[in-house]
């Protein structure tokens, strides 16, 4: 007897499995049918979308779930497939904004796949509301935006002369990091009956903010008077979420001829004393966020004690209290370090290792530098305390060669970082990771002036080798070292047999 061939189910039958889809799939799933209206319509899409079943089947899609401004292009979008059989959005998934039943717009991971049954064309969409992730991802985003700043700020302080510059610094940060347009630094007079005088130093476009640049110019404040007065009585970071309060926010010409809404400032500390005040202006009427409060109130300790270490140390002195600045700041480095290992790292295991292992270069690095006094590291010295230690004694698996160069204790500890990362690699996925695999390192300076540094890490014995995909915390450390603290630029270049990078920066200067 003969087998008989297989067949697939009637029509019937396969219109029947969809309630079952419907029932049991744990994403919102929704039907569509060739004219844009919803014939099916699961319990998750109810809960996402707030429109029951009942409500919703027999109802144009687009009017239930997607934005008025998107509306033109989710109905041609489906005039186009329908007339050509093309969809660049089908079959995979993406990311778009949708609408709830009361209106509020929010993010969602959706998937369309086209169907025909029994010649009617329907596109089921599976709906993931990503509200949360979102939320999480921007809450992360800031808090190493946030250390970021503490960083960047701190440290340029240490490197600036002037009581103007800093202050500017403070202004154009803080106003970067919050969106706010505008900021102002007051600075207290002297004697008993000292009040606060208004400066020069602002961050906010000059015309678009002449009228209240005009008026500050003018206005004094003694202790307890307005927000600066409050913040120089206080010693507090304040907030005034509405300007039109005479009782919380007396310069109610402000709201009223400027349109400022809401302000908010810090005080700069040092040795107990505020030696400056920075006030901020929004035209939008905004709450006040604690967690800004915070960062404001450790960045006004973190530039007013680089302020006190320059006024009041001699040359050896200052050499100590630069180690001490540097170690303190070091803290919002390991923050945001481990922040970004965390989020990357598949397991605790993961994060350990690799967080141990940065944080160990970090200290081999802070251990050269302060070795030499904080004056010069040779490169050489960096290359044999980081990179040595991961070659197997007796393999010819390392050549390191170049001139004399030496490095400020800056750019130290950037090369020393940059050159973790890439031994790190090295060791879990190139060179060191194979049988016959080889690191290269070389170095040199140029000639001509200005001078710079070459310095090239090459690793061969490779097979197969691709650049990756995304850009890890890994690469982007690289990349951020080489710009920011070395002032220079770095060219990765990809190749089946291995990689190499090629750094290029001003010579640092040592004396």
């Amino acid at each position: 007897m003969t087998s008989q061939p297989s067949r697939s189910p009637p029509v019937a039958e396969r219109i029947e499995i969809l309630p079952l889809v419907l029932e049991t799939a744990l994403d919102g799933v929704v039907v569509m049918d060739g004219v844009d209206i919803v014939r099916d319509w699961n319990l998750q899409a109810e809960t996402i979308f707030g429109w029951s079943r009942a409500e919703a089947v027999g109802h144009p899609l687009a009017e239930l779930l997607i934005p008025r401004r998107l509306r033109k292009a989710h109905r041609a979008g489906l005039a186009r497939y329908l007339e050509t059989g093309e969809g660049p959005l089908l079959r995979r998934r993406i990311e778009v904004t949708a609408i709830r039943r009361s209106g509020e717009e929010f993010p969602i991971e959706l998937s369309i796949s086209p169907v025909t049954i029994d010649g009617t064309v329907l596109f089921v969409g599976f709906v993931r509301d990503i509200s949360e992730r979102r939320r999480h991802e921007a809450f992360l985003e800031r808090q190493a935006r946030e250390a970021e700043v503490l960083n960047h700020v701190t440290t340029l302080a240490a490197e600036t002369e002037s009581l103007d510059e800093i202050l500017r610094l403070c202004l154009d940060s803080v106003c970067e990091l919050t969106g706010w347009p505008a900021g102002h630094a007051y600075l207290p007079g002297k004697g008993e009956a000292a009040r606060l005088v208004p400066t020069m130093i602002w961050h906010g476009d000059a015309d678009r903010f002449a009228a209240l640049r005009e008026t500050i110019a003018a206005t004094t404040f003694g202790p307890g008077e307005g927000l600066p007065g409050r913040i120089w009585s206080t010693r507090e970071p304040c907030w005034m979420s509405r300007a039109d309060s005479s009782e919380a926010f007396p310069r109610t010409w402000l709201a009223e001829d400027v349109g400022v809404r809401s302000a908010f400032g810090f005080p700069i500390m040092s040795d107990g004393q505020v030696t400056a005040i920075l006030e901020f202006f929004s035209h939008d009427a905004a709450q006040p966020d604690t967690r800004l409060m915070q960062i404001v109130r450790v960045l006004g300790l973190q530039v007013g004690r680089v302020m006190e270490r320059r006024a009041v140390q001699e040359r050896q002195d200052l050499l100590l209290a630069e180690l001490d600045h540097r170690a303190k700041n070091m803290l919002a480095v390991v923050m945001g370090m481990a922040d970004q290992t965390a989020r990357r790292a598949d397991s605790l295991e993961a994060f350990q290792s690799t967080f141990s292992a940065r944080l160990t270069a970090l200290a081999r690095g802070y251990s050269l530098v302060t070795a030499s006094r904080w004056r010069t590291t040779s490169l050489e010295e960096i290359v044999r305390e980081i990179v040595q230690p991961y070659v197997a004694e007796g393999q010819a698996r390392l050549e390191a060669n170049g001139q004399g160069v030496v490095l400020s204790p800056k750019a130290a500890l950037a090369v020393t970082m940059i050159l973790h990362e890439l031994v790190s690699n090295a060791t879990k996925y190139g060179a060191l990771s194979v049988e016959g695999g080889k690191i290269v390192i070389e170095w040199s300076v140029s000639a001509t002036s200005p001078r710079s540094v070459d310095l090239t890490w090459r690793e061969t014995g490779l097979s197969g080798l691709q650049a990756p995909a995304r850009r890890g915390f890994g690469a982007r450390l690289i990349e951020a070292s080489a710009q920011r603290d070395l002032a220079g630029d770095v060219e990765t270049v990809f190749a089946s047999e291995g990689v190499r990078y090629r750094f290029k920066f001003p010579e640092p200067v040592t004396a």
